[in-house]
Formats: structure tokens, sequence, C-alpha cells
């Protein structure tokens, strides 16, 4: 039993390093597009804030390989409990919407036209920023967008010189981005949960 929890623990954690290489190459994608409507300042900003997200990155996938390297450890010697494997399988169940979540987020409100590419790729972001758990209208991941997870960094994620919201601005210039911090949100489960 504990060869297989300590198995669980490492498997979930080679999963979140997936996630974490897809979402960064699918983020990458909106800076491509809209590199052709930038200006020299404006490209100097953005390669500065992007060097700055690359490294930040660079320090989850290491402190997650520590983290797999650790179960690894602690599955080999017996150590790996069962809680922990509960808390990431709980993290999972989140992250997959399969739980719905309560908790401080911050919402985006769309005002005009704005793609599904376009929503992708904010989703995309909000989940860079650390976003637990996402919703698009009221469906879990229109015009509004929610988050739960830690508002701050979400939210200077989201209005920073050079982030998302600037760069959709640019694309999208008739339609209005309203970034707002919330106290307490409430996502329901997604409508039809992966099985798996």
């Amino acid at each position: 039993m504990r060869t297989n929890t300590g198995s669980i623990a490492a498997t979930i954690i080679a999963l979140f390093l997936g996630i974490l290489a897809v979402t960064q190459v699918r983020a990458q994608d909106v800076y491509t597009r809209s590199l052709q409507l930038e200006t020299p300042s404006s490209l100097t900003t953005l390669v500065a804030n992007l060097a700055e997200r690359n490294n930040g990155l660079r320090e989850e996938i290491f402190d997650l390989r520590l983290r797999t390297e650790q179960a690894r450890e602690d599955a080999a010697s017996g150590k790996g409990t069962l809680t922990e494997a509960q808390r990431q399988l709980d993290q999972l169940s989140i992250f997959a919407a399969r739980t719905a979540v309560k908790g401080e987020g911050i919402s985006v409100h769309v005002d005009g036209s704005f793609d599904d590419k376009a929503l992708s790729d904010l989703v995309n972001e909000l989940r860079n920023a650390g976003a637990e758990a996402i919703a698009v209208n009221t469906v879990r991941v229109g015009p509004t967008v929610s988050a739960v997870g830690a508002t701050e960094v979400m939210y200077v994620a989201m209005t920073r010189t050079g982030g998302i919201i600037e760069q959709f601005q640019l694309i999208y210039r008739a339609t209005r981005f309203n970034v707002a911090k919330e106290n307490l949100l409430s996502l329901p489960t997604l409508t039809n949960p992966p099985r798996g």
C-alpha cells in the first residue's frame, strides 16, 4: 500500500509538470500574435516581462522536480503518506473541475467582441498566474471570466504593463476589460467532467 501511495504521488506531480509545459507553450502563442502590433519600447517591456515569467516557470519546474524526487524517495522508504496523496488528489479534482470551489479571486468582465482564441489565451494566463479554478460566465472552464486563487498575484498578472489585458486591448481596440478583485467567488463543477 505504501508503494502505491508513493507511486500515486509521483504520478500526480508528473502530471502537474506536463500540464505546466503545455500551458507555457499555449501562453506564448498570444505573444507571437501581438508582436506585430507592438512599438520598440513596448517590445522591450514585453521581453522583460517574458523573461521574468520564464524565470518563474523555471523555478516552479525545479520545485516540482524536487517534489517528485522527494515523493519517489518517500515511496521507496515507505514514508509516503495517504494524507499527502489525498491532498494532491483534491487539488487535481479542483483543477479538473470535478469539485465546486469557493474563495477569493478576480473577475474579468469583457465589454465588446472577443474570440475563442483570445478567451483561451486569457484562461491560460490565469492558470499561469496560479488560478486554482476558472469559470467562464457561470460555466466552469462570454464576457466574464472568474478565477479562484491568490487574488493579488492574479490581479498583478492580468493588469501589469505588457500583460495579457494590455495586449488584448491592443488587438481588440473596441473591447474593454475590467479586472476586479473579489472577496468570495463560487465556481460550479464542470458540467461534463472528463472521465478517467
